[in-house]
């Protein structure tokens, strides 16, 4: 949603819809980390709905866009998010807030039912994969995007 409080379907509007899981009727944790969030929003931008939102490049753990960051912040400052630091961790998590709820039921609208499917079923498996899990998953499909890898499982 733009600042004139008019509805769009521009990065961050996505990137909430994929973490509002009540807008898209998904189920699970109301909170994701960061991993997921990546990951989501990468295959969004390649076969989803919504393509070229974000560039990636190769990274730590697979494809990385420095904007997802960004556009997480910009979300929180904005009161649709609430990011909460895991303990032991160096990594939060974030969590839609009642009004980003209230957003994202107006994206939800905007963007229509396949898309709000495809970020459901996106959301759902993002979810139901361990962090080892996803990442073969992502590099198998996507082996480009694990040149630059930390990961060795």
């Amino acid at each position: 949603m733009n600042e004139s409080g008019n509805p769009s379907a521009g990065r961050s509007d996505w990137l909430l819809l994929l973490l509002s899981g009540e807008a898209t009727g998904a189920s699970g944790p109301p909170e994701l980390d960061p991993l997921r969030i990546q990951k989501g929003m990468f295959l969004l931008s390649v076969r989803g709905p919504a393509r070229d939102l974000y560039k990636f490049r190769p990274y730590d753990w697979g494809p990385f866009s420095a904007e997802v960051y960004t556009d997480l912040d910009s979300l929180t400052a904005r009161g649709y998010l609430n990011q909460r630091a895991v303990p032991g961790k160096t990594w939060s998590t974030y969590e839609v807030t009642s009004r980003g709820q209230d957003v994202a039921r107006t994206v939800a609208a905007v963007v229509g039912p396949a898309a709000v499917r495809w970020l459901r079923s996106a959301r759902e498996y993002l979810i139901t994969r361990s962090f080892s899990q996803l990442l073969r998953e992502i590099y198998a499909e996507y082996p480009g995007y694990a040149v630059n890898s930390k990961f060795e499982g």
